[in-house]
């Protein structure tokens, strides 16, 4: 799951490798003689799945719903400062509310993900401690990146701490949480973007060979959602060009680098987060541009912080329901909660490792099936290294704009198998206290 925290949690054992299936951990020296175990990492691993029932008894939430996971309330909004909000990936919301998390003590710190470090190709987690750090490690980053590897700094940490990411980040952060971990016990408030699909690496490349770019030449800067919402990517060269590719046009980019974890997980919406937001994708919102957000308040923590902001203006929000939120992202969350499982299916079937939920669609009708089995197929064609190699000779000025309708137009196509019957779509769920106790290890 690229999470990071089997190599945060024995740095002295584990080093992450990048590979052209992302980072992957691997050993330092042999394991063997060394008088420690990799059991910690292993009991909140991701990879195996995640103990989502019990996870949320443990965080004490319990009303919400089966797509979106628990919440109290739900907004579209963004930043009241129009710096912060043009500085983000969509409405600012996440920079804004751990400015406040910092400026009012109750952290002392925020985990944050910035592009540029250690150099601009690359991503690395950060402990930001001031409002310009905040504001630094602003916008989406479209780049599997592990996160926990920043545990130890954060044990080493004199202070509480605010924690942004993504979801396989979260799960393990709250495992660790269960399990009473001093890094992760510092942790107060919890944000998450939502999460579709992510990229390895190569994108990056890919997209720079295909506009001429030799391989050899360094990278200056990297922005995923530079300029106005919903945004472009920006890669600037050492010998100063400035590449750009609007948001839906480098999306082309994604079946031929999509990241395996985002295939197979089916938390869209970081539901084990105090403070999920999103894109804001309504037609109303849309129209009126300048980014919009989707926000959900899953603590009484997050609910408290946001009526704040919104009462001294620093937070625009607007209550929305339940149902609105959903049709936002109805796509993405047919593609989790049931593409997700059907992926699991074939992987099972293939003889691979499944992860472990604790639930599953009760049905998926064949209609869906089917769409399923057409997304696979282009998975596995864009995953082949001669398709890889293809586009870097294909125009983008040919690519972006057909990958674009082909977009919008199996978007229609697929809508009645994909949309029927979700938002009442029933889960199966079944007992996962055996890997919830080994989790905890009798941590109250």
């Amino acid at each position: 799951m690229h999470c990071g925290a089997c190599v945060g949690l024995h740095p002295n054992l584990l080093e992450f490798e990048e590979t052209e299936r992302g980072p992957l951990p691997r050993p330092i020296r042999s394991l063997g003689g060394g008088g420690q175990s990799l059991a910690a990492a292993w009991a909140v691993c991701p990879g195996r799945g995640v103990p989502f029932a019990e996870l949320f008894d443990y965080l004490g939430r319990s009303k919400g719903n089966p797509l979106l996971g628990p919440y109290r309330e739900i907004f579209t909004g963004h930043a009241g400062d129009e710096a912060i909000r043009k500085g983000a990936a969509s409405g600012g919301v996440i920079s804004r509310v751990l400015i406040d998390l910092l400026q009012s003590g109750r952290v002392r710190g925020a985990v944050v993900l910035r592009q540029g470090q250690p150099d601009p190709e690359s991503a690395e987690p950060v402990i930001a401690t001031s409002a310009q750090e905040i504001l630094s490690a602003a916008q989406s980053i479209y780049q599997v990146t592990p996160l926990l590897t920043i545990i130890p700094e954060m044990e080493r940490f004199d202070g509480d701490l605010a924690f942004v990411g993504l979801p396989e980040h979260v799960a393990a952060l709250r495992m660790l949480q269960a399990g009473g971990h001093p890094a992760a016990a510092k942790v107060k408030f919890v944000i998450g973007p939502y999460t579709g699909t992510n990229m390895y690496k190569g994108a990056v490349r890919a997209f720079l060979a295909n506009k001429g770019v030799p391989g050899d030449e360094a990278i200056t800067s990297l922005q995923w959602r530079a300029g106005d919402w919903p945004g472009y990517l920006e890669v600037r060269m050492e010998g100063g060009r400035v590449l750009r590719a609007e948001k839906f046009y480098y999306n082309y980019l994604i079946p031929f680098y999509v990241s395996r974890n985002s295939l197979i997980t089916p938390d869209f919406t970081n539901e084990a987060t105090d403070l999920s937001v999103g894109d804001a994708w309504s037609p109303v919102l849309e129209r009126a541009g300048g980014g919009h957000s989707v926000v959900i308040a899953r603590s009484a923590a997050a609910v408290e912080i946001l009526d704040k902001l919104r009462r001294s203006g620093d937070l625009a929000l607007t209550p929305t329901t339940m149902e609105e939120a959903l049709g936002m992202h109805g796509h993405m969350l047919d593609f989790k909660k049931r593409g997700c499982f059907l992926r699991l299916q074939r992987q099972g079937r293939a003889g691979l490792p499944v992860p472990d939920y604790g639930y599953e669609p009760t049905s998926i009708a064949w209609p869906r099936r089917l769409v399923e089995t057409v997304i696979g197929f282009i998975f596995y064609l864009g995953g082949l290294g001669w398709a890889r190699r293809l586009i870097r000779y294909v125009p983008i000025s040919i690519l972006g704009p057909t990958f674009d309708v082909l977009r919008r137009t199996w978007k229609g196509l697929s809508k009645p198998a994909k949309r029927r019957g979700l938002a009442h779509a029933a889960f199966t769920k079944w007992d996962c206290s055996e890997r919830w106790r080994e989790i905890t290890g009798g941590h109250p």
